[in-house]
């Protein structure tokens, strides 16, 4: 058994060529590169139970020899992937039930059922070409260059990759060796494996939004431990949500944009100094932060102001238009190299070795959120006397208290309670979703003829004042009780 730890990379093959020659390969190449044909079968039952218990069977013709591989679910991330895999030479072209003899596994194929029922499900069919790579510090990669065809049946598409499979060593060179690629040959990361790619002609994903996983991380670790934890998970979230907002998702994008803003704030608490990755990952959030604006006016912001109004439908059209825009941005973007080379930095930056001798979380935690009290206006009794600017930045710095709440265990987190923040949060949010409606509003009427940009501007005014005052309230209610909080935990 091994941990398989590859990064995987689509290809043009226009640029296949390119790739031979690159200077990152041949510096660090150990032996003349072997091309061999190889033939996968993928085997399953109809109803696909291994699928369902997450584990693949996989027996190649390669070399004039069969090989047969067993492998988990593992997850992938940026492109890496990481999985357990058992692979075993065997002596004819089907499943070797007697080779499988890790425990867990070997209880599942001792089924007899469940042999009898295996079935060739699809293959893939492709000439590979491997280059050894070796580094000083150790670490050995194998770049593979596959192309062939998928094939389910009578249906095939075509495969066109490099995995770049780390053999010993560091991680992070994967991702290294890959944005040096990258610089030259347009490449796209691979979220999925060829099974992955077959499974989905039987059983095509349900797509749903990514939500943020709970680190918990306790405060007692080293703040090297916890920015690297955290930062992948903030990865993982980001890019998990990264195949729905290509499809106009709402909730995804939402989802997404969280995920960026999370990990600017990780960036900030833990001190993380990259500027070209910094301005970069701000790049990629006024792009959400542009159509998650859209979206909220479409579907939140509009039918308030609006309400049963004759000028709602062409206002709505308006609005989709400008959202549909916003998108295609996003898309543009999603499939840019600039997108795919910053996916590759944070991968780079977020695996490298961890240092030694760090200074503890728990103590950048609490000189963090003493930072944050103080630039809250605690002197202040009511909000709405702060200035448009000020209220802003407070809202930013109850957001940071939320985030970082989230990227610890509750034991660990000495500052607020976190309940009357979200709350204060959120209506200061339904305040700033008002402001930027009404702005995007004006942006958008401008076109429209004067007696009727004068009454849509009338009314739009009229309800946004109404809403604007109720919001306030509110606010102020939820900052009057998280004031007595704060008086309580002091």
């Amino acid at each position: 058994m091994q941990n398989e730890i590859e990064l995987k990379l689509r290809i043009s093959t226009r640029d296949v060529m390119r790739l031979r020659r690159h200077a990152a390969i041949r510096q660090h190449l150990t032996d003349k590169p072997v091309t061999r044909r190889l033939v996968s079968i993928y085997y399953d039952t109809s109803d696909l139970q291994l699928l369902k218990k997450k584990i693949s069977l996989r027996v190649r013709r390669m070399s004039g020899g069969w090989f047969q591989a067993v492998k988990g679910s593992g997850h992938s991330l940026a492109g890496l992937h990481q999985r357990l895999e058992w692979e075993d030479i065997i002596a004819h072209g089907h499943p070797d039930f007697t080779k499988i003899t890790e425990p867990s596994l070997a209880k599942i194929f001792a089924d007899q059922t469940l042999r009898d029922a295996l079935q060739p499900i699809f293959l893939t069919d492709v000439k590979r070409t491997e280059w050894q790579l070796a580094y000083e510090d150790g670490t050995a990669i194998e770049v593979a260059l596959d192309l062939g065809r998928l094939e389910i049946g009578a249906h095939s598409e075509p495969i066109s990759e490099v995995e770049l499979e780390l053999k010993k060593g560091k991680a992070w060179r994967l991702f290294e060796l890959a944005a040096l690629l990258q610089q030259t040959i347009p490449l796209q990361i691979e979220n999925i494996s060829k099974a992955e790619r077959g499974y989905r002609h039987f059983q095509p994903a349900t797509p749903a939004a990514s939500y943020a996983q709970a680190v918990r991380l306790p405060a007692k670790s080293s703040s090297a431990r916890a920015f690297q934890t955290i930062g992948l998970e903030c990865l993982r979230h980001m890019q998990a949500n990264q195949e729905l907002v290509m499809q106009a998702d709402i909730e995804a994008t939402h989802q997404m944009h969280i995920a960026v803003r999370r990990l600017k704030v990780a960036f900030k608490l833990f001190g993380f100094k990259n500027p070209a990755i910094r301005e970069e990952l701000d790049w990629l959030n006024q792009l959400l932060g542009n159509a998650r604006n859209w979206d909220v006016l479409a579907t939140e912001t509009l039918p308030q102001l609006l309400p049963q109004a004759p000028e709602h439908e062409a206002m709505q059209a308006l609005v989709e238009k400008k959202r549909h825009a916003s998108y295609l941005k996003l898309k543009q973007a999603f499939e840019s190299q600039r997108y795919q080379a910053l996916l590759l930095s944070l991968g780079t930056e977020l695996t490298r070795k961890l240092e030694k001798g760090s200074r503890s979380a728990k103590t950048l935690l609490q000189r963090k959120l003493q930072r944050i009290d103080r630039k809250l206006p605690w002197e202040r009794p009511r909000l709405n006397t702060l200035s448009q600017k000020q209220l802003h930045r407070t809202r930013i710095h109850f957001k940071q208290l939320r985030y970082i709440h989230e990227f610890f265990a509750p034991s660990d987190f000495s500052g607020l309670p976190i309940k009357p923040v979200i709350r204060l949060q959120k209506r200061m949010g339904t305040l700033n979703d008002l402001r930027v409606g009404k702005q995007l509003l004006a942006s958008i009427t401008r076109s429209l003829p004067a007696d009727i940009k004068k009454s849509v501007a009338e009314k739009i005014s009229n309800r946004s004042n109404q809403l604007t005052q109720i919001a306030k309230l509110r606010m102020q209610s939820c900052w009057e009780k998280l004031h007595q909080k704060k008086s309580g935990h002091n």
